[in-house]
């Protein structure tokens, strides 16, 4: 997992090194899709496909605020896990006046998980978890003309969540982890 946040971060670098220099309206709003892989540390054997939803305002060049939904399930170790990600983020534009524009992002986000499983051949499908948690990351914007955006994003996600011991067979309560996204913006 450190690899892939080494490798796209190289990745958001490379590409700011080619950025050019354009004028960019001050603020504007965004909606947007994305897809994305999510790998939840000490839970999940592999990660798991990612779908999003975003709301932006772009309040001046260097800074937007962002509302995003994210929808993710996962299989693992006999329990199927499903996630309602629900965060607001803060994004701070590294270089805001060029085609590629890299950016900072961090914020908090409430957290939906469900779990199915099985004990002594019974399928329990009752338990949900409703958390707080925070995320940090970065991401980079390439403008593909005046009204639409590609973006790539990676963020670490830090949340304690009530997990059924007899889910995973141990209490772990924390789950930090990965969800990296492609996406598209489009503005209004």
């Amino acid at each position: 997992m450190k690899k892939i946040t080494i490798i796209l971060i190289g990745i958001i670098l490379g590409f700011s090194v080619f950025a050019a220099e354009i004028e960019k309206e001050e603020s504007y709003g965004y909606f947007g899709v994305r897809l994305g892989y999510m790998e939840i540390d000490g839970i999940e054997d592999e990660g798991s496909a990612n779908l999003g939803f975003t709301l932006g305002f772009r309040v001046s060049n260097p800074v937007a605020v962002e509302f995003s939904v994210d929808y993710h399930s996962a299989d693992f170790s006999a329990v199927d896990r499903t996630t309602f990600a629900f965060q607001a983020s803060l994004l701070l534009y590294l270089a805001s006046n060029t085609n590629v524009q890299p950016y900072l992002v961090g914020g908090g986000g409430y957290y939906i998980s469900g779990y199915d499983y099985w004990v002594n051949g019974y399928k329990y499908t009752d338990f949900t978890s409703h958390k707080f948690g925070a995320h940090i990351g970065a991401g980079i914007d390439i403008m593909m003309g005046d009204y639409s955006v590609i973006t790539f994003d990676v963020r670490y996600l830090a949340v304690d969540e009530d997990v059924p011991e007899e889910a995973l067979g141990y209490d772990n309560k924390t789950f930090d982890g990965v969800l990296a996204t492609v996406g598209a913006k489009f503005k209004f």
